[in-house]
Order: structure tokens, then C-alpha cells, then sequence
């Protein structure tokens, strides 16, 4: 009952902290600066693979050292990407390799366990007609 009424206060205590902090933030908040820029409308162009390629390569001249930064890190990514996809199928290779080498051994260690059981199997029939026999 203790616990209940511990976590009631904790609860409500938390809430009227929550409460006061959106209030302070309201009341200490600045209206927000409204700047309504004027719509161009611009001439429209067809569209095609060059001026595709030319708008994208316009928003990169634009963004100066931000373009450059993106370019640079899509031809690494692309870079890093072709990588990894020769190491992963290097190492799938290897793991096919290996595991047609443990298949095998597997095989051969399974065959082994059916002769073992069979073994075991016959000697304890063996043991069943001794002992049927002694008493």
C-alpha cells in the first residue's frame, strides 16, 4: 500500500514539475519572426537526363563545401560498398568451402555413431540372452 502511495506522489509531483516548465517556456518564449519570401515563378522547362543533371549539379555548386562533402561521400560510400561486396563474396567462397569439408567429416562421424549404436544394441541383447539364461 506503502509502494502504491510512494509512486501516486512521484507521479503527480512529476506532473506539476512537467506543468510549471511548459508554462516558464511559454511565458519566456519570443513570437516567432514571420518572413514571408515572394513566390518567383519561374519559366517552365522540359525535362530531361541533362537538365536532371545539370539542376543536380547546380544545387551542388550552390552548396559550396556541403556539395563537395556529399560528393565525396557518395563516391566513398560507393567505393567502400563495391568492397565489401568482394570481401563478403570472398567469405561466402570460404564458407562453402568449409562447409563442404565439415559435411564430409560429419558423414563419416555419423556412420561411425550408427555402427557404435549397433554395437551397443547388440551387446546389450547379448547381456538380455545371458542373463535369461542364468536364471
Amino acid at each position: 500500500m506503502q509502494k502504491m502511495i510512494d509512486n501516486a506522489i512521484t507521479v503527480l509531483l512529476g506532473l506539476v514539475i512537467g506543468s510549471l516548465f511548459f508554462f516558464v517556456v511559454q511565458a519566456k518564449a519570443e513570437p516567432p519572426n514571420i518572413y514571408y519570401e515572394p513566390v518567383r515563378s519561374s519559366p517552365h522547362q522540359e525535362s530531361s537526363v541533362a537538365t536532371a543533371l545539370d539542376d543536380i549539379v547546380g544545387i551542388f555548386l550552390q552548396n559550396g563545401l556541403s556539395g563537395a562533402i556529399i560528393v565525396i561521400l557518395g563516391i566513398w560510400t560507393f567505393r567502400t560498398d563495391k568492397l565489401n561486396r568482394a570481401m563478403q563474396k570472398e567469405n561466402f567462397d570460404k564458407l562453402a568451402i568449409i562447409s563442404r569439408d565439415c559435411s564430409g567429416h560429419m558423414a563419416a562421424v555419423s556412420a561411425r555413431l550408427e555402427n557404435l549404436e549397433r554395437e551397443v544394441e547388440a551387446s546389450k541383447q547379448l547381456e538380455m540372452i545371458q542373463a535369461s539364461r542364468k536364471g
